[in-house]
Order: C-alpha cells, then sequence, then structure tokens
C-alpha cells in the first residue's frame, strides 16, 4: 500500500469535517434528532405553534412561524456562528456535549411567543428584564430562544443577530462546564458573530468604535473591573465585547480555557464568580484591565 507524503496527509486532515462520526455516533445522533424534533414539536404547541416552519443545518434545528425565505438567512447565519464558535472556542471532540443538533427557535412576537416559552417551556418565574432577548439551555433537550424588541423596525436583522449570539452564548457554557456571567455571554457572542459575519462591516466598525472610546478615555476613566461591576461605564456593549474579544483573541488559549473554567462549582470554589475565574486563569483585574488596553490599541 503506497504511503501517503506528509503535505497530503495533512490535506486530507483539514479537508475532513471537524467533527467526523463513527457509525454508533452517527445512529446515536439519528436518534437524538428524532427525539429533538418530538420535542420542539410539544414546545412549540405549548405556545401555540402548531404549523412552524424549520430550516436544518448541519448542526442546527431551527423552527419559527415565519416562511421558509426568512428564516433560511436566519438560520445560515446562526450555522456560521456555530462553525466559528467551535473554532475560536478551540473546541475539541471531548467537548461536545451534546448528541444530535442544537435547536434554535425564532419566537419574533415577544409578548405572545418568546415571553410565553420562557415562562411554559422553561418555566422561569418572576419578570423579564426589559432587555433580554433571548435564553438558552444545556438541560434535558439543549435549545436556545431569540426573539426581537416589540415594534423593532428592524427585527429581521436584530433576530439574525440574537440567533448568532445565542448559539454561541450556548458553546461558551459548554465549554466552561457552568453558567457564565451574561457579560461574558454578551461579549464573547458578539465578538465571535461579528467574525462569522462574511463581509466584515460589523467588525470593522467595532473596532473603529473601540479604539476610539479607548484612545479618548482620559486615565483613570474606566477599567476591566467596571464591566462586571456595579457601575457601568459609558459604552459599556463597546467595551464589553472588546473584553471578550482580548479573552478570545488576545490572552493564550490556556489562559481562556483556565478562566472560564473558574467559574465551575467545586470544593474549594463553592460560589464561584469572576474572582475566582481570574484567579484560576491567573491574572490580577489591574493587569487584565492593562493588557487588554494595550491589546485593542495595537490593533491594526
Amino acid at each position: 500500500m503506497p504511503r501517503l507524503s506528509l503535505s497530503f496527509a495533512l490535506l486530507l486532515a483539514f479537508a475532513l469535517p471537524a467533527f467526523a462520526q463513527s457509525p454508533d455516533k452517527a445512529k446515536d445522533d439519528a436518534e437524538a434528532i428524532k427525539k429533538q424534533k418530538a420535542a420542539a414539536a410539544e414546545n412549540l404547541k405549548t405556545v401555540k405553534i402548531t404549523k412552524p416552519t424549520l430550516v436544518e443545518t448541519d448542526g442546527l434545528l431551527v423552527y419559527a412561524e415565519m416562511t421558509e425565505e426568512k428564516l433560511k438567512p436566519i438560520a445560515e447565519a446562526a450555522q456560521k456562528a456555530l462553525d466559528r464558535g467551535l473554532k475560536d472556542l478551540k473546541y475539541g471532540e471531548k467537548d461536545r456535549r451534546w448528541s444530535g443538533k442544537l435547536t434554535v427557535y425564532v419566537l419574533a412576537d415577544r409578548t405572545k411567543e418568546y415571553t410565553a416559552f420562557v415562562k411554559l417551556v422553561e418555566q422561569r418565574s418572576g419578570k423579564l428584564d426589559a432587555d433580554e432577548m433571548q435564553t438558552h439551555t444545556l438541560k434535558g433537550q439543549p435549545h436556545v430562544a431569540v426573539t426581537a424588541a416589540p415594534g423593532a423596525k428592524t427585527a429581521d436583522a436584530d433576530l439574525k443577530a440574537e440567533a448568532m449570539a445565542a448559539v454561541v452564548a450556548v458553546l461558551v457554557d459548554q465549554k466552561a462546564g457552568a453558567s457564565v456571567p451574561t457579560w461574558i455571554h454578551t461579549g464573547m457572542g458578539k465578538a465571535i458573530s461579528y467574525r462569522a459575519e462574511s463581509s466584515g462591516r460589523l467588525l470593522e466598525a467595532h473596532r473603529t468604535k473601540v479604539k476610539g472610546v479607548i484612545t479618548k478615555a482620559k486615565a483613570g476613566t474606566f477599567k476591566a473591573s467596571d464591566i462586571w461591576g456595579d457601575t457601568k461605564p459609558k459604552d459599556a456593549e463597546t467595551l464589553t465585547v472588546s473584553l471578550a474579544e482580548y479573552l478570545l483573541y488576545g490572552a493564550s488559549a490556556e489562559a481562556l480555557e483556565k478562566f472560564l473554567g473558574g467559574f465551575r462549582a467545586t470544593d474549594e470554589r463553592q460560589e464561584p464568580n469572576v474572582s475566582t475565574a481570574l484567579e484560576a486563569a491567573g491574572w490580577k483585574a489591574d493587569d487584565l484591565d492593562a493588557a487588554w488596553k494595550k491589546w485593542v490599541l495595537g490593533i491594526k
């Protein structure tokens, strides 16, 4: 049998899917997808959506009460975010914890669909935050659900952006092995989504804005710790995304993994928080602040 050259072997390796399946894994996934579709149908009936549209991608089951023509671009964008999230969060085979596909519910009507879904399907009590536009869980049948602001003039674009960010958020929690703070979901969700968006327009606009904010700010105006603290700085969302970018692309992969792992509860970490995550990564808040700002200003 002829031997493969090193270059050809490498080409073959990169040409294979990122998560090549064994026959047993493929069978397990097929069975899981069947159950996921049945569960989705029941969940949608609960919120009075009886004839949903389904767009299925390589890794997602995307449902909505809208035409396939409108839903397909949202599903394709969410799949791009999934692919980019797996890459940028340094996923390996051992990191994948669900069989089948991730279910994405696109619930355009926030009051009738999304709020009902959160209350009846997720059985979450209490009043929703006014700015909540997405939710996710890894329990039971893993899913994300997204919505748009009532009366939004850019609802389709908003739903696409939320779906992309929500898919990344569930990947972040899975990688961490815990539910991480909302600012990390927001920051990493948008940072990775900007890179998954093919035109590069959103990423370029973000880079320009954050560089301007940090360049023009007076020394001591804000610190990284303000992002997870009680007092939010001006341009908080832009800075949150930027700090998440540094964690993803500026810090080492080992430090990022330790940081996310620092949110897992252990005997030593009964109530994990940002402080325990920083400690796990070997970071001090002020040092992280300085490294982040230096990294931003060094981006060409």
